[in-house]
């Protein structure tokens, strides 16, 4: 586990989006499957890595997936899909082949949590039966959420499936989510954090007591290779 503490939410994005290009410069023969999470921290970072990284990002070697999405339109303004279509995807050289989105509008939810979890499993290398990402870029909620796996539903981080149904405990909306097995697995395993209301959060990520009781918790505790990306002043080690 390693902690990265900057300045500001736009340094903290800009030091993540270099890191990530410089570890794919190491390997300029490996094609790099990247999971991308939805909100408005990934937003700041996908407008930076459009308009200062454009020219030194490697996009024909991305394959981009995604971590979770809502049971929405692809033109809803929940839609993660629609986040990074706005903010990056429609201005950078990345092709339809090199996008895999999940169809939240999709009527049968079980039915796309199939279809994505199948296309993942015929595409990424395999640990076992878990696909393994290359990057997994996540947040964390308030709540102590990632992915869309809240409080309460831990079930998802111990499930074969590498992906499953959630729903948002307080709205009642469905979600397509990442599960704990493939958070966990990933090559890199990063969360990228702003913003003060999530302080209390991260000051306990690393306490054995909050293991069982925040999703995000379980997956920096147990992540082969994590590592946090933030501007919040972390008092204590994290």
């Amino acid at each position: 586990m390693k902690l990265s503490v900057f300045p500001s939410s736009i340094e903290t994005s800009r030091a993540l989006i270099l890191r990530l290009v410089e570890i794919m410069n190491e390997e300029p023969d490996r094609v790099f499957n990247i999971a991308v999470s939805g909100g408005n921290t990934p937003a700041l970072m996908f407008d930076l890595w459009a308009n200062e990284y454009m020219e030194i990002t490697p996009w024909d070697r991305m394959r981009i997936y995604w971590v979770d999405e809502r049971c929405v339109s692809s033109e809803n303004k929940d839609s993660n899909y629609r986040l990074a279509k706005i903010h990056l995807l429609d201005k950078v050289p990345l092709t339809s082949e090199q996008v895999f989105q999940i169809r939240g509008e999709q009527e049968d939810a079980e039915r796309e949590v199939l279809r994505y979890s199948s296309m993942v499993l015929s595409q990424l290398p395999l640990d076992g039966r878990i696909p393994v990402f290359d990057f997994v870029l996540l947040g964390i909620g308030a709540d102590g959420h990632t992915s869309s796996v809240f409080p309460g539903q831990e079930k998802l981080l111990h499930t074969l499936a590498p992906y499953a149904l959630s729903t948002h405990p307080v709205t009642g909306q469905r979600r397509i989510a990442m599960t704990g097995e493939v958070m966990v697995r990933a090559r890199h395993t990063w969360f990228y954090v702003t913003g003060q209301d999530k302080a209390g959060v991260i000051q306990s990520l690393s306490c054995p007591e909050v293991r069982n009781r925040y999703p995000a918790a379980y997956v920096w505790q147990s992540a082969l290779h994590a590592e946090l990306f933030t501007d919040i002043q972390v008092i204590s080690p994290v």
